[in-house]
């Protein structure tokens, strides 16, 4: 643990002000993501499991510093290119997305002991990016509270449904295709007493055929995200146009996790896009069906 302080340290020494300089700053943070993999390849699914919540905290902030870096786009592109980091880049990004996974369960089941759920969630070390993420999400939609979001993976904690509900009045729908994941989320929905304003699915995306929405979020981690974006398709050519938005990650950001790409959302165009700031992960981007996409 002390280690992995000092190496956050030593990258913010090494990086501060050095961007001007491309090769000096690829090699700086190069060595710490190649740093990290050694630390975590010891690792798999079972073994990341049984981390304590502190320990595996400590992982994440170790790649979060790097993703959160902010280098120039040249730089980015050289770093997610370079042919070591490639071969090292699923094994990273799986332990971000286990973060999540694990992290999530960890804070479920103290939400759900707790006798005060609210001030638990607040505890919670990334509540103030949530926050700061759910501002971008309404400004990218205009969601009202006369409005129903659709939230498609939305994992066994739904912060995003949660705080929606809860701060601005807006009801959703959470779909996750994990059954213990969505009677988890059910679970939390009703200690926190926001069962008039939260609801939970077990489902994939072809459940959105099955209820009513005006708005759909696609997580960040949400797969396979080319069948999601066909299927949203098809069901677009039925009912009518609705807002369609997902999480995705640019620059740095992308080491986290694999990016959404091009050929993922094939018959839609993009119409907007909020970047983050400081901590806040997720790149949000809006969409609309292309002309053509109406086409039966």
């Amino acid at each position: 643990m002390e280690q992995a302080v000092a190496d956050r340290l030593h990258l913010r020494r090494e990086f501060s002000g050095c961007c001007l300089d491309c090769s000096h700053s690829f090699e700086t943070i190069k060595s710490h993501i190649l740093r990290f993999y050694d630390e975590v390849r010891v690792h798999d699914t079972e073994s990341l499991s049984t981390l304590k919540p502190e320990d595996l905290y400590a992982l994440y902030r170790d790649l979060d510093e790097v993703a959160h870096l902010e280098v120039g786009d040249r730089v980015a592109g050289l770093i997610l290119e370079d042919k070591e980091i490639k071969r090292v880049l699923p094994a990273i990004r799986s332990c971000y997305s286990a973060f999540f996974d694990y992290h999530e369960i960890h804070l479920a089941r103290e939400l759900l002991s707790s006798e005060n759920p609210w001030s638990q969630l607040k505890s919670f070390p990334l509540y103030p990016r949530y926050r700061a993420l759910i501002k971008n999400q309404i400004k990218a939609t205009d969601l009202s509270s006369g409005d129903v979001l659709a939230f498609l993976g939305c994992g066994p904690l739904p912060i995003t449904s949660i705080l929606l509900g809860r701060i601005y009045g807006i009801r959703s729908v959470g779909l996750d295709s994990d059954p213990q994941a969505a009677e988890m989320a059910r679970d939390c929905i009703r200690h926190l007493d926001l069962e008039d304003r939260v609801w939970i699915v077990e489902g994939d995306e072809s459940g959105l055929r099955e209820i009513e929405w005006d708005v759909v979020l696609v997580a960040a981690l949400a797969e396979p995200k080319k069948r999601i974006f066909q299927e949203l398709r098809s069901i677009l050519r039925l009912r009518g146009p609705r807002k369609v938005c997902y999480r995705t990650y640019s620059g740095m950001r992308a080491v986290l996790y694999r990016p959404v790409q091009p050929g993922d959302v094939e018959g839609f165009r993009k119409v907007k896009e909020i970047a983050p700031r400081g901590k806040v992960n997720n790149t949000i981007v809006v969409l609309e069906l292309k002309e053509d996409g109406w086409d039966i």
